[in-house]
């Protein structure tokens, strides 16, 4: 057991320094991160936001590998709020003084607080002392935590394709039913676009924005491109 502080902005924007337990209801993950944010796990990187649909706003992440896995969390349905290195762990360490930032607070449709951590390419003790302090954070203030690995390959590039489609535009309800419509059976995206009767570049459009919103399902081992095969997701009609 480690007696560690965290460091998180408070309501005025001022640095406060807390023991675990007070954090129980505390919104961290709507707070910016205590000081300037650092690259992923100490390594050299180029420090970004990312646009995240789920807050409709900027999400620090320290490397690309944290935008990876921010893209994941903005597709998440159960994920309401997203908040990029919110709080910062001190605590004495085997080795001296330590401090860490877990790589997200997220905020659930239940409400409740989940640390995220990314998994790192190659742990090691310092990854392992790191999550036993936070999963010692979690529990005494309540929180849940989930270490999500970074996603790569085909998963990652339809991720990417269907995130370009993520920003809300205004889409007539007739239009959205007819591509709707057009996919109550498994076919390819290109087929069911100009089955629905609107526009092809405009359905073509459409049914990207759907894959995003899990309105239609697709198969995330296969390249989403027009060829691709999607229907009607459960629970869409």
């Amino acid at each position: 057991m480690h007696d560690v502080r965290v460091c998180y902005l408070d309501e005025r924007e001022q640095l406060v320094s807390a023991a675990p337990a007070d954090l129980v209801g505390v919104a961290v993950e709507e707070r910016r991160p205590p000081s300037e944010p650092v690259a992923f796990h100490g390594r050299p990187g180029k420090l970004s936001d990312c646009w995240c649909a789920t807050i409709n706003g900027h999400v620090v992440c320290g490397s690309l590998r944290r935008r990876r896995v921010a893209l994941e969390l903005d597709f998440d349905p159960e994920i309401t709020w997203i908040g990029g290195e919110p709080v910062e762990l001190h605590w004495q360490g085997a080795g001296g003084k330590r401090r860490w930032r877990p790589d997200f607070v997220t905020r659930t449709v239940t409400g409740a607080r989940q640390v995220v951590l990314v998994e790192p390419e190659k742990g090691g003790p310092q990854w392992r002392e790191g999550l036993e302090v936070a999963h010692q954070v979690a529990m005494a203030a309540g929180w849940q935590m989930s270490v999500r690995r970074v996603p790569e390959g085909m998963r990652l590039a339809n991720l990417e394709w269907a995130a370009d489609y993520r920003q809300a535009v205004p889409v007539a309800a007739a239009e959205r039913e007819a591509v709707e419509e057009a996919f109550r059976r498994e076919r390819p995206i290109g087929e069911g676009a100009r089955a629905s009767g609107v526009r092809y570049a405009l359905a073509l459009d459409l049914v990207y924005r759907l894959v995003w919103q899990r309105r239609l399902g697709i198969r995330w081992d296969r390249p989403l491109m027009p060829r691709a095969t999607a229907w009607l997701a459960d629970g869409a009609a």
